[in-house]
């Protein structure tokens, strides 16, 4: 069953369906994918806060993400799923064009350690994103990047290795990442893939390395879609069909 935690004024009331109609303060916490997320309200990547408005999954059970502006204040999406994952298969289906969306935004797909005090910002992060960001690098609209592990951040907060690159790909699409202690094998397919299968592909890239550049410590799952250096010029949206963990 999909559900809902509610805090502040429904604080009495521990889970909703999401069919009912009741509306109240908005959620912190959602059960989604097999997993339990928290919903970020206020500071995240970017220039605009989270707001727990911006994520749901009405009414079809896919994870609906939204850069919107109300009444002349822009918010952003994002959430973390509540467990720790390490070496495996991540997978998300993504529905949508998100190779053109506005320059400013930007979907993010990544395991994230410092949300739970895991390592510094800058490390034990791996990511899969589409992005323009705003026009910054030399045509690209989507990148694969890796953070070193716990205590080996480098200068400035560099990653260990990234790629941006300008791909072209349909409405659906199957980004999958592959976290080895030696390597990360990242992949792109047009259309739904089951984990397991390779078919469609749009862009296959794996980076091989030692423990040092690779973080080896297992991380939550982050999901965002926010605004790099500045707001967009109109609402944006992302849907997110599905996502799982398979692990090794």
């Amino acid at each position: 069953m999909l559900t809902r935690v509610f805090h502040s004024a429904c604080a009495a009331i521990s889970t909703v369906t999401l069919v009912t109609a009741f509306q109240c303060a908005q959620a912190q916490t959602i059960r989604w994918a097999g997993h339990t997320w928290k919903v970020t309200s206020g500071s995240m990547a970017g220039v605009a806060p989270g707001n727990a408005a911006n994520v749901d999954f009405n009414p079809d059970g896919y994870l609906h993400l939204q850069i919107a502006n109300r009444e002349g204040k822009w918010t952003a999406a994002e959430l973390f799923t509540t467990d720790n994952m390490g070496f495996g298969t991540y997978q998300w289906v993504i529905q949508g064009d998100v190779y053109n969306m506005d320059q400013t935004t930007v979907l993010g797909l990544f395991t994230y350690g410092p949300t739970h005090h895991i390592g510094a910002d800058a490390e034990n992060e791996i990511d899969v994103e589409f992005s323009q960001w705003n026009k910054t690098c030399h045509g690209c609209d989507a990148d694969f990047t890796v953070y070193p592990s716990t205590g080996n951040r480098k200068p400035n907060g560099v990653s260990s290795w990234e790629d941006n690159f300008q791909v072209s790909g349909g409405n659906l699409t199957t980004a999958r990442m592959e976290w080895r202690h030696d390597r990360v094998v990242f992949t792109l397919m047009n259309g739904v893939h089951p984990i397991g299968s390779v078919a469609d592909v749009i862009k296959t890239e794996t980076y091989s390395s030692n423990t040092t550049n690779i973080p080896q410590t297992a991380a939550p799952v982050g999901i965002n879609l926010w605004c790099f250096k500045a707001t967009p010029s109109k609402n944006q949206s992302a849907v997110i069909r599905d996502f799982k963990f398979v692990p090794f």
